[in-house]
């Protein structure tokens, strides 16, 4: 990780190397130890420090971009020239130009609060699992996972005066148990800027509990059910809906939920969804790729489409105002939501089993892709602990199933939503903040032998 000071001297250096030319530099820098486990013991441990430096120049309107993983002068030279070779043979382009200095916070948590989580030593790790781990081998069960802190920092500047710093440290913690060769599976994990020891145990102990109770599992016919959704798997959903619908191009594209839509009901009157970097929760940088400041945004408000986010192309072509949301320019994708939060607009429900009743209980969702993007329609499968539930009360374990499902559909009738929120990292890339859902019907297209 850089402090300011020296991510400050180093854009320095590198932007006095313009010689006529706009130039744009993002450098992104790295430290993080993990613990891996296998059959129920840690099984390894490794550290990892990387920085990458990103470099766009723009030369008579043309935009070129090039990155390495140095901070030499030797190689900042040549990926200079690389981006400079890269500008010359691509066409002139309508971006706006470079945005100078900005008043805003750069958000992010404490440098020193960073160093710590990005530090914290393997046999504290080893520490804070082995109650854990004892209790998975004593039942004999078996647990494999991984326990991971980072701290990162992410810089940016260029040649109009603009310079953004901060800091962000997270912790993950995830194991999956395997219970009589198999018989039983179930994941649980955790996620957080640090994990205290009862969070890493309770976590553990919810897959020990569900992978002991998902033996002896029973087919179940394909069709409708009544589900309710753990936040993991409302996560898996949530970040699709996400990716292929909260941005200012995907609007503009007319291939966005959204789209003709905004002042409109989009989903449940139950649900608002957010996107909000300085959330307490998150405590993300408050600049986007672009140096710009991150913006709150509403998305969706108790059910009404509100609004997408946008960078500064995407805003200058919709006729509106950037919210800080850019990726590294030129991006053909557009801006991107990266702290979403979905919750209640209308009360939470503590007790969700009993307000089920007769129904399916999914833990997580697993190789699962977009079939259309605009109705937001997904196909995968259960995983990791599905159960029937009747009269409130779970009366066994299920094969997984195969769905294929509108996510839109599915989020226009919510029943109710818990007062579970928890931060969830999602398989493909991504971290949101979603409570447990009670959805009236969920369409399940075939069993599984497993």
């Amino acid at each position: 990780m850089l402090a300011r000071d020296q991510a400050k001297t180093f854009c320095e250096r590198v932007l006095s190397r313009a010689d006529g030319d706009e130039i744009e530099v993002i450098v992104g820098a790295s430290e993080s130890n993990a613990l891996r486990m296998a059959e129920s013991a840690p099984s390894e441990q490794n550290a990892s420090t990387r920085v990458r430096c990103s470099i766009r120049v723009v030369r008579d309107g043309r935009h070129g971009r090039a990155e390495v993983e140095s901070l030499g002068d030797a190689a900042i030279d040549r990926t200079i020239a690389a981006a400079r070779a890269a500008a010359a043979a691509t066409p002139v382009s309508s971006l706006p130009p470079f945005a100078g200095a900005s008043t805003g916070d750069d958000g992010g948590q404490p440098e020193d609060a960073v160093r710590a989580v990005a530090g914290h030593a393997p046999a504290a790790k080893v520490a804070q699992v082995r109650g854990y781990l004892d209790r998975v081998r004593a039942s004999g069960a078996v647990a494999t996972g991984f326990y991971e802190t980072k701290g990162e920092s992410v810089t940016y500047a260029n040649t109009a005066g603009c310079f953004r710093h901060a800091f962000q440290g997270r912790s993950w913690f995830s194991s999956t148990v395997l219970a009589d060769d198999g018989a039983g599976v179930a994941h649980a994990g955790a996620t957080g800027e640090n994990l205290a020891p009862d969070r890493i145990d309770a976590a553990g102990q919810r897959a020990l509990d569900k992978a002991l109770s998902s033996r002896a599992t029973r087919n179940i016919d394909p069709g409708d059910y009544r589900v309710l959704l753990e936040p993991i798997a409302v996560a898996e959903l949530v970040m699709f809906v996400s990716w292929t619908g909260m941005s200012g191009r995907r609007l503009l594209d007319g291939a966005s939920f959204l789209s003709g839509k905004i002042g409109e009901r989009v989903l449940s009157e139950q649900l608002t969804i957010r996107d909000d970097a300085g959330d307490a929760r998150f405590r993300s940088p408050r600049f986007d790729l672009e140096g710009q400041d991150r913006r709150a945004v509403t998305i969706v408000d108790a059910g009404i489409g509100k609004g997408v986010v946008w960078d500064r192309a995407t805003a200058l072509e919709g006729q509106t105002e950037t919210t800080g949301h850019a990726m590294p320019q030129p991006c053909a994708s557009g801006p991107e939501p990266d702290n979403v939060i979905m919750e209640a607009a209308n009360g939470v429900e503590s007790d969700m089993l009993a307000r089920l009743g007769n129904g399916l209980l999914v833990t997580q969702f697993h190789y699962t892709n977009v079939i259309d993007p605009v109705p937001v329609t997904v196909t995968g499968m259960t995983r990791n602990g599905t159960f029937l539930v009747e009269n409130g009360e779970i009366v066994g374990p299920v094969k997984n199933m195969r769905f294929t499902q509108s996510i839109i559909a599915a989020l226009t009738n919510v029943d109710a939503v818990g007062d579970d929120s928890s931060l969830v990292d999602v398989f493909f890339g991504g971290t949101c903040l979603v409570p447990s859902l009670l959805l009236p019907a969920f369409r399940f297209t075939s069993a599984t032998e497993f």
